[in-house]
């Protein structure tokens, strides 16, 4: 089964629906990301973030906060799916949390973060057929660069993968903005998630519709 999913704008985002991971079943749903800005990072492939606090080593955790103003009740869920040249791929996900007095908070092991995405499901949010997903770097950015909402809507790739950090706490602001798409039974509201300030990434880059980026299935970082 086909769709077709517009931005306000006119752009399409066309796929093949699948299944969602049985990690996503529980807690992956359409949703809405508010912007997010972090501390910035090394940039793709050199390494973990640093951060203030001890290595991630055994049970080690990372707080990870959340800024989400104008977003009051969305809901935030992290997730990690990792594939290495050993393994199968791996999935982890975190509770789903709601946002209250424009905050949400985390609190994973720390090697969670690297390689982890971040999806949000917004009360405004229709049924889109696809899950919201934080897109921390966009084509053509460096990490630190700033990011506009008339740039992040003007943009075609973007990476879903973090590269985390191994410090014991981070703040990340979140940028979230309504646009109107084209959702399985017409057009309804939909969501673009940002980080307003690049962070480091890693692979793969994906294709985005007017900058907002979608999930059908588990995003697998490498």
């Amino acid at each position: 089964m086909t769709m077709s999913i517009r931005t306000s704008g006119g752009a399409r985002f066309r796929g093949v629906r699948r299944t969602l991971a049985t990690v996503l079943a529980t807690g992956l749903a359409t949703l809405l990301v508010v912007g997010v800005v972090a501390v910035p990072a090394g940039a793709a492939g050199s390494g973990l973030a640093s951060g203030a606090g001890a290595s991630a080593t055994g049970d080690a955790r990372t707080r990870v906060l959340f800024t989400v103003p104008d977003c009051e009740g969305c809901k935030i869920q992290l997730h990690q799916a990792r594939r290495t040249p050993r393994s199968d791929v791996r999935t982890w996900s975190s509770r789903v949390r709601r946002v209250e007095a424009g905050t949400v908070s985390f609190r994973p092991a720390t090697r969670r973060t690297h390689g982890m995405s971040a999806t949000v499901r917004a009360p405004w949010e229709g049924q889109t057929g696809y899950v919201t997903t934080v897109a921390w770097r966009y084509g053509g950015k460096q990490v630190g660069d700033p990011v506009t909402l008339p740039e992040a809507l003007a943009k075609q790739r973007a990476s879903a993968c973090w590269e985390g950090v191994r410090g014991r706490r981070v703040t990340i602001p979140l940028v979230v903005a309504q646009v109107e798409v084209d959702g399985v039974h017409g057009r309804v509201p939909g969501s673009i998630a940002f980080v307003p300030s690049t962070q480091a990434w890693l692979p793969p880059m994906r294709r985005t519709f007017e900058g907002v980026l979608g999930s059908q299935d588990v995003n697998i970082c490498r």
